[in-house]
């Protein structure tokens, strides 16, 4: 009954954010397997203020081509469709929202560092499992608390009062959501995501990331985040609200057979790679 009453709520929105032509275009010329790099660089080119932004990033340390990128096409063929898809999707969210940045409890740069610290575990732990797709796996990550930011720009008043429930009672958000509003970030996100178009993995992961035994055939996708989720909030990397960190669904631990030894060393990995990653923090909040 929440679920569809949440629905109800969002469909009276009518300015109910939208990713831009350019960027629903750029998503679906990289799904396509007969696009050319050619092709993705003149969608790119519909909007100077991403090319921008793009080759900013592109050419910072976090993808170790430092004042080597010069062009889009050239950023197209040296970091692949799959990078591009994700920077024009980060970059392209987080300026639907930074117009809809108000007086409030909820702290966006927090929950950007959060986010990227779960892009970054979100890899890791993928490489880990040996798994190939390693930059879908990073977008994940940095995306699946989207439904905050929705919460944040179009329920404010009621946000800012379930922040302050999570910080008075020292609970989790997810729990100060179900208490006062009858549903939670993580649906809130899959619902806009599924209105986005966006990869129906991605759709699943932003939707069950609390609860990855939900997703059915996505499950361990879901649970590769959830366990970043769980990670970073352990090396005190929150989102600025409940700074708490979540028990670790049994089942999805079981898919990983961690042990001490490997979560220490991936501790150190994370720390790492996080530091390495803020160049990212810029282009994204």
């Amino acid at each position: 009954m929440a679920y569809i009453n949440l629905e109800n709520r969002l469909a009276k929105i009518t300015e109910l954010p939208t990713l831009s032509i350019v960027a629903s275009n750029i998503i679906q010329i990289t799904q396509n397997h007969k696009s050319s790099a050619l092709d993705v660089g003149k969608a790119i080119s519909q909007d100077p203020a991403l090319v921008s932004r793009i080759l900013r990033i592109a050419n910072s340390t976090f993808y170790g081509f430092p004042g080597k990128i010069s062009t889009i096409p050239h950023a197209v063929v040296i970091l692949g469709f799959v990078n591009i898809r994700n920077l024009v999707l980060a970059a392209s969210i987080s300026k639907i929202f930074s117009s809809k940045r108000g007086e409030g409890y909820f702290d966006r740069e927090g929950f950007w560092r959060h986010s990227l610290a779960c892009g970054v575990a979100s890899k890791l732990i993928a490489k880990r499992l040996g798994m190939k797709n390693l930059e879908e796996v990073f977008i994940w990550g940095l995306l699946h608390d989207v439904g905050k930011l929705v919460l944040d720009a179009y329920f404010k008043e009621d946000f800012t009062r379930v922040v302050c429930l999570a910080k008075e009672k020292g609970i989790l958000l997810r729990d100060a959501e179900q208490e006062l509003l009858g549903f939670d970030h993580a649906e809130v996100g899959g619902i806009v995501a599924n209105k986005w178009a966006l990869p129906p993995a991605l759709i699943k992961v932003i939707r069950f990331h609390h609860n990855p035994t939900e997703a059915n055939e996505s499950m361990r996708m879901a649970a590769i985040v959830h366990l970043a989720d769980v990670l970073c909030r352990a090396i005190g990397v929150g989102d600025g609200v409940d700074n708490k960190a979540p028990c670790i669904d049994e089942k999805s631990w079981r898919l990983f057979r961690f042990n001490k030894q490997r979560i220490k060393r991936l501790f150190s990995e994370m720390e790492r790679e996080i530091a390495n990653a803020k160049a990212l923090l810029a282009f994204v909040k």
